[in-house]
């Protein structure tokens, strides 16, 4: 089972960094639900607390070692999730979760009861501590005898098992700080005028004084943000501050329109580019028919119209304001409507334009004036006479009558 740091065992590891003491008091098992390792205060179900028996501090890692006998549990478990405990560092008397792991039930350690066997089981759990120095733990005063692992151990201690003074080994004098620990005095910096190289064999408070006085220099150098050493764009491959280029050193990137460009990288062949607003370009789809032309209102984007529209009508004896003849066009308004008189004993033309308000017809060789009128795509159109005239309004009963709208 992989252990990770909580929020609480990180900041006593930073705290550990700056001197303070790392002291592991205990593990702590149990079979609780999976939780996040960062925001863990304690295990969700606890079950039994182990005495450490044994820390051996790496590098980087501390191990953990503990065990357990299961004469002490009384009913068997999967132990889903441990923790490592340790003092706090602002109050001794308290304990807090430093470390924590889980795993999945299906592959957690089984401990099993006293009913199945008497067993005894060793523990050995790594816990990260970085470069902290101060790191130690509670040992289980309950093992009364000593392997042979712990007194190979103890021979190869040289670290002071037997907490040796320094009186004892005549060293009374000398300070008992660590290495980052002490505290070195050194002459007054700011009275050298220059930077001075170190000189072999010169005391510490001299060479501690060039060095104050060559990092004050160096923190003042960095703060220097104006070019202290004159660095042109040359030597460094820039560009001058003011300079100028050309289009062939655009090799990347498309050219807005406000550059002269057409802002945009993806083109259709055959499609009419177009100004979509002041800013983009884009394209005109294709037509849906052949033989359509460009068109565009006073206002708005261009679009395709059709170039003509044909169609038959059968009249229906409509004449006068009242009683007014129109087709509806399917593409648009057509700037002129000829129709035709087809069969039977009348024969006639009938020629209107929608943007004007008058047009004429030609039946049997006589022309008569129309009204028109339009709406949206609605030309309408009357033969003004107090009088019915259905022939001259090309609207006579029954007559099949032709019609193209010329867009």
């Amino acid at each position: 089972m992989i252990l990770s740091l909580t929020n609480t065992g990180l900041n006593m590891l930073l705290r550990a960094f700056a001197g303070d003491r790392i002291t592991f008091t205990k593990v702590q098992i149990g079979n609780g639900n999976q939780q996040a390792a960062a925001t863990a205060s304690s295990l969700l179900n606890p079950l039994m607390d182990l005495p450490i028996d044994a820390i051996t501090v790496g590098t980087a890692n501390a191990t953990i070692q503990t065990s357990i006998n299961n004469a002490q549990v009384e009913a068997g478990f999967r132990c889903t999730e441990v923790g490592i405990f340790a003092k706090d560092q602002d109050d001794e008397s308290l304990e807090v979760l430093y470390a924590y792991g889980s795993q999945p039930e299906d592959t957690a350690d089984y401990i099993s009861s006293s009913d199945d066997s008497i067993l005894e089981t060793q523990f050995d759990f790594l816990v990260f501590i970085g470069e902290a120095e101060n790191v130690s733990a509670v040992i289980n005063e309950s093992l009364v005898y000593a392997s042979a692992a712990d007194l190979n151990s103890h021979k190869e201690n040289v670290g002071n098992p037997h907490c040796v003074t320094k009186q004892q080994v005549g060293l009374g004098n000398v300070p008992n700080v660590t290495t980052n620990d002490q505290m070195p005095t050194y002459l007054d910096p700011d009275k050298l005028t220059s930077l001075q190289p170190l000189t072999s064999g010169e005391k510490l408070s001299m060479a501690f004084r060039k060095i104050a006085r060559a990092v004050k220099a160096l923190i003042a150098h960095i703060a220097n943000k104006n070019n202290p050493h004159a660095v042109s764009p040359n030597q460094i491959g820039a560009a001058e501050r003011i300079h100028t280029h050309t289009t062939s050193d655009i090799k990347k990137g498309v050219l807005g329109v406000a550059r002269g460009g057409t802002g945009n990288g993806t083109w259709f062949a055959g499609r009419i580019p177009y100004f979509s607003t002041a800013t983009a370009m884009s394209q005109l789809p294709f037509p849906s028919q052949n033989g359509a032309f460009l068109q565009q209102d006073t206002s708005g984007a261009p679009y395709w119209g059709a170039a003509s529209e044909v169609g038959m009508y059968t009249g229906g004896n409509h004449s006068g304001n009242s009683d007014k003849s129109s087709i509806r066009f399917t593409h648009g308004l057509p700037h002129a409507v000829f129709i035709v008189q087809r069969g039977g004993m009348h024969w006639g033309a009938l020629l209107l334009n929608p943007e004007m308000p008058v047009g004429f017809s030609v039946v049997n060789g006589v022309t008569s004036r129309l009204d028109v009128e339009i709406s949206e795509r609605t030309v309408s159109w009357f033969y003004d006479s107090d009088e019915r005239h259905p022939a001259n309004q090309l609207d006579a009963g029954l007559q099949k009558y032709a019609f193209i709208g010329i867009y």
